[in-house]
């Protein structure tokens, strides 16, 4: 009807004309539910996928714009992917003058949606769910499957909900302020390339790199595509792959050749974009194998970001995620051996041994139980490895096996001495089983065969010293007589120098060493120990080791002028330190200086490193000597001596003295403080209070070990996560504001 169109003369109106013209002001109803939806004629709750379809297993179905020559009606495409909305869409014209550039990089992370594809949850035979599903069969009535589909929200197994832990106005607020945080396409390759040349050899993060690296090509082209057309690309890929993408730049970020904190900005700018990718597919609710690997990339860039105890957990939270998709078991093929079958269960048997290598080796250096120590898959071997040898991925996973069976804490407690010889004899084992160019060093052919060999050799030597550690503590805490500490003390000496000099034999060739956590520990730790238990004097090879090492540790790298962002410190070091690496590294110093853990001109009550922190517990007041010349009243005062230290030296009532001794036979560390009447001629002087006084020199080389590395605070009323957060107090209903409140 035009404007200029009159409106017709009531008095002249028939009732046909009035019929007609109802008629044609009617409105017009479109359908909003889904294509499924419709077809069943429920009701729909216009999401995408919707509930419907969810419930009966078919949201790829879920579309609300099917085959329309079919239904012959007409959908708005102004969107390739669009979704239902009771407002009015945009005309092109008004969409085009309202888009500004942030709005289209956001678009173009928004274009990628999360799969919606489920994964096959695991769950074990007799469990509940496990029985409803051998009792289902394809014959049954549509409403026995709604039921059937009902009752896993009753027995925990819905994973139709979503994110649980932020809301989506958050996570698309996060959504549209990392639009202006994605890399350039030569920033993704530069670090991509520095992925998998330097980490991915040694870890094997991603199980297929060179998949990701083929879509990570049309992903590219695809982006610079939609970046300049007005139609946008059809093929998204998911938020658990672009998590990995993220996760590998991460890393990348970490070895690249880059100022420090130029390298600590871009990996943790990477990693918490990848982590808002793993929160948009939902990976609490719904992992796969993508963010499985993309966690394991999370937690390795925590660790050597030198917060061990942060990576520790979400390894936990991993390895969960993992058995609740059944990688820790093997799945039987059932006579379907197709070459897609066995790669998909080879690609989940590596990513569950990467799950327990990384779980193993953490678990280790904090001297906990690991979670992933249970019966699980075999071990992924190529088909030459049992006649050629193993890779060094393949031997690090027979490591981190024996590592797991024979080395957790309840092991190593009980070791005698033929299962302590027999575990080495085991890790030495390894060395003999692997290619023959990584075997020796003259064998090798390539820089990485030299690099994996010196790395095998630091693992298997590292871990040969951890199991003679017994013969380092007290006597009363195994079942070794004289000859035999002292023939596994020696062995653990040179196994901790061997370690010592791989560490600095890879860092030579390769960043890798001094900016991994794991290799950066058991190198520092090795050292540390050889001074405690006093080689630094008696070998001239360790103190030249040690000295070398602190020179690695040490090195400085170009100054920056500035630093890029408040929270990352500009430092003339290549690498930063965690507490318990900065201690080791403090102590080890000492150590060569001044032949003592604690330096002269440094005594300190508290921490070994640092100003007094009041977290360790000083030394108590000694009696008068007089009061010792009676046996009884001695050992009455040693015994209240022992219950008046803290753990770690509650522990370490041991004369060592490593520091003044020239090496020797292996010490007893047994015996207690020798409370004798010309040990101690200090009067009513408090022992702890005079000159010179060493309390490291009363402590086991284990003990003391332990609480240069692992002395924490009192996990109780730190102070470190109060924030001034003053809400105003509410009177109850009925009492006026002004009121005084009576608690």
């Amino acid at each position: 009807m035009s404007e200029t169109q009159e409106s017709p003369n009531l008095e002249d109106l028939t009732p046909e004309e009035a019929n007609r013209i109802i008629h044609s002001h009617r409105k017009v109803r479109y359908g909003t539910a889904c294509w499924p939806c419709r077809q069943r004629k429920v009701k729909c709750d216009n999401k995408s996928p919707c509930e419907n379809c969810v419930k009966r297993e078919h949201p790829q179905l879920c579309s609300y714009k099917p085959n329309r020559s079919a239904t012959g009606k007409s959908i708005s495409s102004g969107s390739e992917f669009p979704t239902p909305s009771k407002k009015r869409g945009r005309s092109p014209d008004e969409r085009a003058a309202r888009r500004s550039l942030s709005d289209e990089a956001r678009e173009a992370i928004r274009a990628y949606e999360p799969d919606n594809t489920e994964t096959t949850r695991y769950v074990g035979q007799n469990s509940i769910p496990a029985l409803l599903r051998e009792t289902a069969s394809g014959t049954e009535p549509q409403e026995v499957v709604g039921i059937r589909q009902d009752m896993q929200s009753l027995l925990g197994l819905d994973n139709s909900a979503p994110f649980p832990l932020m809301s989506s106005r958050h996570l698309d607020r996060l959504t549209s302020d990392i639009a202006s945080e994605l890399p350039s396409d030569r920033e993704v390759m530069k670090l991509f390339r520095t992925y998998k040349e330097i980490p991915q050899p040694f870890w094997g993060f991603v199980i297929d790199i060179d998949d990701l690296e083929s879509r990570l090509m049309v992903y590219l082209e695809d982006r610079a595509k939609n970046a300049r057309a007005s139609t946008k690309s059809t093929r998204p890929v998911s938020a658990s792959w672009l998590a990995i993408l993220f996760a590998v730049l991460a890393v990348g970020s970490q070895y690249h050749d880059s100022p420090y904190h130029v390298r600590t900005r871009d990996a943790q700018k990477y990693i918490q974009i990848s982590f808002h990718f793993l929160r948009l597919g939902n990976f609490l609710l719904r992992p796969n194998l993508d963010s499985i690997q993309a966690l394991l990339m999370t937690s390795f860039v925590l660790l050597n970001d030198m917060k061990a105890e942060a990576s520790w957990a979400l390894l936990g939270l991993t390895c969960r995620l993992a058995q609740s998709l059944g990688l820790h078991r093997a799945q039987p093929l059932d006579g379907r051996q197709t070459p897609n079958a066995s790669r998909k269960e080879m690609a989940r048997r590596k990513l569950w041994w990467t799950c327990l290598w990384h779980d193993t080796l953490t678990s280790l250096s904090f001297d906990r139980s690991p979670m992933t120590n249970i019966p699980c898959c075999p071990i992924p071997l190529s088909p030459t490895a049992n006649t050629e040898g193993w890779a060094y991925l393949e031997a690090m996973y027979h490591l981190c096996q024996i590592i797991s069976q024979r080395l957790n804490p309840d092991a190593i407690a009980t070791a005698t001495y033929a299962r302590i010889l027999d575990n080495c004899d085991a890790v030495t084992n390894i060395r003999n089983k692997l290619l023959l160019q990584l075997r020796n060093k003259d064998t090798c052919k390539s820089a990485l065969d030299r690099l994996q060999h010196f790395a095998i050799r630091l693992h298997t030597s590292f871990i040969i010293s951890v199991c003679c550690r017994p013969a380092l503590m007290r006597r009363d805490s195994n079942h070794l007589d004289a000859t035999q500490k002292k023939f596994l003390a020696d062995r653990c000496k040179q196994n901790l120098t061997e370690t010592v000099r791989m560490f600095l034999a890879m860092h030579q060739l390769s960043v890798i060493p001094t900016r991994s956590w794991a290799f950066t520990y058991h190198g520092l730790s090795s050292a540390v120990l050889l001074g405690l238990l006093g080689e630094t004097k008696a070998d001239p090879e360790v103190r030249q080791l040690q000295g070398d090492l602190i020179s690695a540790l040490s090195a400085t790298a170009a100054k920056e002028q500035t630093s890029p962002q408040p929270h990352i410190r500009k430092s003339d070091l290549d690498i930063e330190l965690s507490g318990p690496l900065s201690r080791a590294l403090e102590a080890l110093k000492n150590i060569y200086d001044h032949g003592s853990v604690i330096g002269p001109q440094i005594k300190r009550e508290g921490s070994i490193s640092g100003p007094a922190s009041g977290r360790r517990t000083p030394l108590p007041h000694m009696p008068p000597s007089g009061s010792l010349t009676n046996g009884a009243m001695a050992s009455q005062d040693s015994r209240s001596l022992s219950a008046t230290l803290d753990p770690h030296q509650n522990a370490a009532l041991a004369m060592t003295e490593l520091q003044q001794q020239g090496g020797g036979p292996a010490a007893d560390f047994s015996a207690g403080i020798p409370f004798s009447n010309g040990s101690f001629e200090t009067g009513a002087q408090p022992l702890s209070e005079m000159p010179g006084f060493d309390p490291t020199s009363y402590m086991s080389p284990m003990d003391l070990y332990d609480s240069i590395f692992w002395e924490s605070p009192d996990p109780f009323n730190t102070g470190l996560d109060s924030m001034n957060f003053d809400f105003l107090a509410q009177p109850p209903p009925g009492q006026p504001p002004q009121q005084q409140f009576y608690f």
